[in-house]
């Protein structure tokens, strides 16, 4: 009742477009698409009253130690600027923002990559099925709820590529206002001035002719194969070939899976990244890495804009399947090459002719349409255009 309450006087209050609110991850990090978007319109367009809306007090002290706005979601001032905000830029649903303060807000949808896993309408779980046609039936009793369904009224869907906009339309609908402007998370990769402990930690080690990679195995839920135990389980043996071929691997491990690892991490050629070290943002480190080891998280694509190698290891794909549903997007359809085992994977590291440049920029290509560090811009440029 007090939702729907709120959603009205949303509704009644004046909206302004020089108000923009931000959220990302369900109000518990400062990162992703819209971070990027955040910064680049504090930075270049001060006209904009942009706010991020978090949901967790530290987060909130943080942006605003960089000069920024920013309130908690259900704080007076978060309401009152999600009553009044013209746009709403998020990266996963309205739970990212204020659902109850959101009427008439127009949605700009920046996701969190390119999806491979069945989700939202390309999700054929019975489940899921189900809990979308619940909340179909609860949006008649509970209005704010329509924007969790009606993705073909957002404002913007970014994409970037015609390629991969037709992934997109499998999950959020065909006639979805999907626009091609590339991620903002991806304009990361091109930050060259921006240096931290680990950035520098990677260079030193690049500068003593070691190949830097990074691992990036997608999050399995409770029950799954255990990717982490794998990975623990070949600690020793990784290390070794590491050390014996010039080669550095970093870990980035779901947070939700931290605890799996040792709790004395000592190693010579592993380092474990964790999320003090990039403040919960991988993308201001990401383009310096050589090499990206991971399975079928869509930082694979990500990666793709630097053309640079990428390795693919998946010993649990049958189990994945059963589990979660056929890929909504094959990640075989990448055309790379995909081993089953550490065991396999290591030897490929030193292998010149295990993927082709060719094949590696082709592949950029198709993903990415543009590849300047300018996803920011044209996305707010697209954002001021229909707004």
């Amino acid at each position: 009742m007090v939702g729907n309450i709120l959603y009205l006087l949303s509704m009644m209050v004046p909206k302004s477009k020089k108000i923009w609110v931000f959220g990302a991850w369900g109000g518990n990090q400062y990162a992703d698409n819209p971070k990027y978007l955040f910064e680049y319109v504090n930075e270049f367009h001060p006209e904009i009253n942009a706010i991020w809306l978090t949901r967790q007090k530290e987060i909130e002290k943080k942006i605003e130690s960089k000069g920024y706005k920013a309130f908690q979601t259900n704080s007076i001032k978060g309401i009152w600027y999600s009553c009044r905000a013209k746009v709403g830029a998020m990266s996963h649903g309205m739970i990212d923002l204020n659902r109850f303060a959101c009427a008439r807000m127009e949605i700009v949808q920046m996701w969190h990559g390119i999806p491979i896993k069945p989700i939202l309408l390309s999700d054929p779980k019975k489940s899921s099925i189900a809990k979308r046609k619940l909340l179909t039936k609860l949006s008649f009793f509970f209005p704010f709820l329509k924007k969790e369904l009606r993705f073909n009224e957002n404002l913007i869907i970014c994409s970037s590529s015609k390629h991969v906009s037709k992934i997109l339309k499998k999950a959020f609908g065909s006639n979805s206002p999907i626009r091609i402007t590339g991620f903002p998370r991806l304009d990361g990769f091109f930050r060259t001035e921006e240096e931290n402990p680990l950035k520098k930690k990677i260079r030193d080690l690049q500068r003593e002719n070691v190949r830097v990679g990074i691992y990036m195995p997608t999050w399995r839920q409770k029950g799954e194969f255990n990717i982490i135990k794998y990975l623990t389980e070949n600690l020793q043996d990784i290390d070794k070939f590491l050390k014996g071929n010039k080669l550095s691997l970093f870990l980035r491990i779901h947070p939700f899976d931290q605890h799996e690892l040792p709790k004395e991490f000592n190693f010579d050629c592993i380092h474990l990244i964790t999320n003090e070290m990039i403040e919960g943002d991988i993308y201001s480190v990401l383009g310096a890495f050589d090499f990206l080891v991971s399975d079928y998280s869509s930082v694979i694509f990500d990666y793709l804009i630097k053309e640079s190698p990428i390795y693919l290891m998946v010993p649990d794909r049958k189990d994945y399947i059963e589990s979660n549903g056929k890929f909504v997007y094959d990640y075989k359809n990448i055309e790379l090459p995909v081993e089953q085992s550490w065991g396999k994977l290591l030897p490929r590291l030193n292998e010149d002719n295990y993927q082709s440049q060719e094949t590696i920029t082709k592949l950029s290509s198709k993903y990415h349409k543009y590849k300047d560090g300018n996803s920011s811009k044209r996305l707010f440029d697209q954002i001021i255009k229909r707004a």
